[in-house]
């Protein structure tokens, strides 16, 4: 009667745990649009200034630090969604092998209802990467076109 109580429980977590698993990649990949919209519409307000207008040393210090800071609030926010991201992700495993999906014999020709790689491939993903990396180079651009907006050029 325990063993079925437990099965019946980890059927209820297994879609809420699979659903929060989606929701912290999707977060992370909203971050990243937000942190990269942001940063992009600084760089478009920075380039479509009149080209005889100057930044003063101090407004390009300003808004090179803002589009850092931007750009690093935005990467911890991503950093800390992965995190989470990854607790659900092997919660969610444990969930699967307890159901026995990873175990031979669930369908009539001895398969496993999951691949046996399916319990550590997510280790290796490392979008989250490609957004840190990608806000980066965007806060990099910008700092490009302070420098050719400033007095000091």
């Amino acid at each position: 009667m325990e063993l079925e109580r437990q099965r019946d429980l980890l059927t209820v977590l297994y879609p809420l745990f699979k659903e929060e698993v989606y929701r912290r990649r999707e977060n992370m990949m909203r971050l990243a649009a937000g942190g990269a919209v942001t940063v992009l519409a600084l760089l478009g307000f920075l380039l479509l200034r009149p080209g005889d207008a100057h930044l003063t040393p101090f407004e390009s210090l300003l808004l090179g630090t803002a589009t850092f800071l931007v750009a690093g609030l935005f990467s911890f926010l991503i950093l800390q969604q992965r995190d989470r991201h990854r607790m659900a992700k092997q919660t969610l495993i444990d969930i699967e092998r307890s159901l026995g999906f990873y175990e031979a014999g669930f369908f009539p020709d001895h398969r496993t209802l999951y691949p046996e790689h399916w319990q550590t491939a997510w280790l290796s993903d490392r979008s989250y990467w490609v957004y840190i990396l990608s806000l980066v180079m965007l806060a990099i651009l910008v700092s490009l076109a302070l420098l050719s907006r400033s007095a000091f050029f």
